[in-house]
């Protein structure tokens, strides 16, 4: 452990010594003079001066076992998503743990195992392309997040292991990467933000990555926030650093953090989260202003920022004219493109619900209302509490923390546009009628595990001491609140829980957030409640699996067979008729398929199959397209398009259509056996238990 910075020596009260010399031959003796009486204030400070990140040894060690462990981990091929779904859902003999490690691969994280990973290997099998029917219309890869052959890939680092390994390495790159420098950016932020209060940071680092409202969404938003909080940590150094190479190195992180989290390309996270960081940065500086420092070579720093905004602005341009056909489909989709909100539906849980939901839920056992595990999710608050201890702490000091009270602002207006809502005007103004309620919930609850962080950070500098009746007013208010908490989750969740058994979680958080209070105050106080949440988030780790490889896709039968029809004819097109999870695997061997998921609609392939666009809003938007046989002697060659459910449409066709041959199709996988009239123009190629593959007759 290094040592700390230590001030100046406190002044010693001892008899002076008085030299004596032969002209004074008598010395009168003087008694010491007593130092006085410290005063006893209410607040206690021991504020420590101002300070960038200290990179002692403690920091780098941190850094060091993150990097270590994402270089080992990757190596090893180790990853954490749900793709061992496969060996049960297209079963073809093999274990059912073959590549699972530990855990259990979670059904309802389709999104990610189910199409997030068959369009990664989608793009890998075909060169990283710009344009991709299979995964959907345009440059689909260039808006959509996927690995692609464009220099928007620098600034999609968890994909870069794509292009220097197999799959298989890229595969574990990206998911180690995003948790190990997602780890390394928050605890860094935490570091700038608390005063460089270590064990804070790490524990706060922890506890806000594990959290069910990311580990729920497979850690999906980690991109974003890993760039953001970098870009936070740089745009402070570019405000308070003195030394030129710092702030050119400063400003090169900046300028790649700041691109990595535009190019993401998700408004319903990047717009509140990008307020949160905003906030942030202007909180900071507000706490630690000091002219003579923020304008210390002003001209270099104001040069470093126009470098990097001018870089940028030619690198988003170049990619705006690359992107602008398919940001123009995207925009002018159903969904996502033409949502908008004006907020006021609230939480899809209720905001004290993962006080219980961590104990008592799993994405098995949950109130129907909830939706699913993963929408009820999000993050630990210790707001209302904050909100009344940092109110007390204006009172007693008539000083207000600029950074916890901007971020307390934060919250509280989040909070009103989830709960009441705003002005259509307002929502459009602020962005954030790109961000649903369902999503805005994500990011505010980072929000406040910021919060509860930097509030640890100030009250440790910090002890208010207040009366025997405030303080027994403040506990009576916590008890209150608390069973205000456990009453609302009882009601909310629908006969799921019972009574007795939200006791224990009721009695724990109760004591966190009565430690909140200055009540009692102790050392380490603030680690023993950020350590308790770290204990209660543990658990989380087993939300998802951790397997090895990807064998539960590669190994499959029906992959391989696939894929190796698809090698000999590259270049011909497939269609799936029946179950849409055979299309999703169908999507991992790199094939040019019609069905599958669309992550943009695919226009050039549906004006063949609707010529006048008469049924485009089912298939104009983000959609699981699925298709069947439908044959009418009445009407031959007819093409039936409709939504089948909210996020989907189905098509259904003759098999031997002229349309699919004019598409190039080429190749028909069924899930059964077919009738003859259906397989008339065509022959079988290949048989895997009930699923047969056809080939057209030409």
């Amino acid at each position: 452990m290094s040592k700390k910075r230590k001030g100046p020596p406190a002044p010693v009260a001892s008899t002076p010594v008085v030299k004596q010399t032969k002209s004074q031959p008598n010395v009168e003796h003087h008694q010491p003079v007593k130092p006085p009486k410290p005063v006893v204030s209410e607040v206690e400070s021991t504020e420590r001066p101002f300070e960038l990140i200290r990179f002692d040894k403690r920091v780098k060690w941190f850094l060091g076992i993150c990097i270590g462990l994402f270089i080992l981990l990757t190596l090893a091929k180790i990853n954490y998503s749900s793709i061992g779904m496969w060996n049960t859902v297209i079963p073809d003999g093999s274990d059912a743990r073959r590549g699972i490690i530990s855990g259990t691969p979670k059904p309802i994280r389709m999104d990610e195992w189910a199409i997030l990973a068959p369009f990664m290997l989608s793009q890998a099998h075909q060169g990283f392309p710009l344009e991709n029917p299979a995964i959907g219309g345009e440059k689909v890869a260039l808006v959509g997040y996927f690995p692609i052959n464009h220099f928007v890939s620098f600034f999609r680092p968890d994909y870069w292991g794509f292009y220097l390994f197999d799959v298989e390495h890229g595969f574990a790159w990206r998911w180690n990467f995003i948790l190990c420098f997602g780890l390394i950016s928050v605890m860094l932020a935490f570091m700038l933000l608390t005063r460089n209060q270590f064990w804070l940071s790490v524990l706060g680092a922890v506890w806000l990555v594990f959290s069910p409202g990311l580990a729920w969404w497979s850690f999906f938003l980690l991109t974003s926030i890993l760039s953001g909080f970098g870009m936070l940590v740089a745009s402070a150094y570019m405000f308070f650093s003195n030394r030129t190479r710092t702030l050119l190195i400063a400003g090169v992180v900046f300028f790649w953090c700041f691109a990595t989290f535009a190019l993401t390309l998700y408004p319903p996270y990047q717009v509140p989260l990008g307020y949160l960081l905003l906030f942030l940065l202007v909180g900071y500086t507000w706490r630690y202003y000091d002219k003579q420092l923020i304008f210390d070579k002003i001209w270099i720093k104001l040069g470093v920022f126009a470098v990097a905004f001018a870089v940028m602005g030619v690198i988003f341009y170049q990619y705006y004219l690359d992107a602008k056909s398919t940001i123009d489909v995207m925009s002018n989709t159903v969904y996502p493109g033409k949502r908008s909100e004006v907020g006021g539906t609230g939480f899809i849980a209720n905001w004290f619900s993962e006080y219980y939901a961590g104990w008592l839920l799993n994405d098995q056992k949950f109130p129907k209302s909830w939706l699913n595990i993963c929408e009820l999710s999000h993050f630990i608050t210790f707001t209302p509490v904050i909100t009344v201890c940092t109110l007390i702490y204006f009172t007693r000091t008539r000083k207000v923390d600029p950074l916890l009270a901007i971020i307390l602002a934060y919250v509280l207006i989040l909070l009103v546009w989830m709960e009441v809502g705003f002005p259509a005007f307002l929502a459009k103004a602020t962005l954030l009628d790109v961000s649903p309620t369902r999503r805005t919930q994500i990011p505010f609850g980072i929000g406040n595990v910021v919060l509860a962080v930097l509030f640890m950070g100030y009250i440790q500098d910090k002890k208010l001491k207040v009366s025997g009746s405030v303080a027994a007013l403040l506990s009576v208010g916590v008890v209150g609140f608390m069973i205000y908490a456990a009453w609302l989750n009882l009601n909310d969740a629908e006969g799921i829980y019972k009574a007795y058994q939200l006791f224990l979680p009721t009695l724990f958080f109760m004591a966190l957030n009565f430690l909140l209070l200055p009540v009692v105050n102790f050392r380490h106080k603030e680690l023993a409640v950020v350590g308790a949440v770290v204990f209660f988030t543990l658990p989380n780790l087993k939300i998802n699996p951790v397997g090895k490889g990807m064998a539960p896709i590669t190994e499959n039968a029906l992959y391989q067979k696939v894929r190796e029809l698809h090698l000999q004819e590259p270049k011909a097109r497939w269609v799936v008729l029946g179950n849409q999870y055979i299309t999703y695997l169908v999507t991992a061997t790199g094939v040019n398929q019609l069905s599958g998921v669309k992550n943009q609609p695919d226009f050039k392939t549906m004006h063949v199959l609707d010529p006048t666009a008469k049924r485009d809003s089912a298939y104009n938007r983000y959609a699981h397209a699925i298709y069947n046989s439908y044959i009418d002697p009445a009407h031959p060659d007819s093409v039936v398009i409709y939504s089948g459910f909210e996020d989907g449409y189905q098509v259904a066709l003759d098999p031997c259509s002229p349309k699919l041959r004019k598409l190039n199709v080429r190749y028909i996988l069924f899930d059964r056996t077919p009738q003859p009239v259906e397989i008339r123009c065509m022959k079988q190629v290949a048989k895997l238990g009930n699923l047969e593959i056809y080939r057209t007759n030409d």
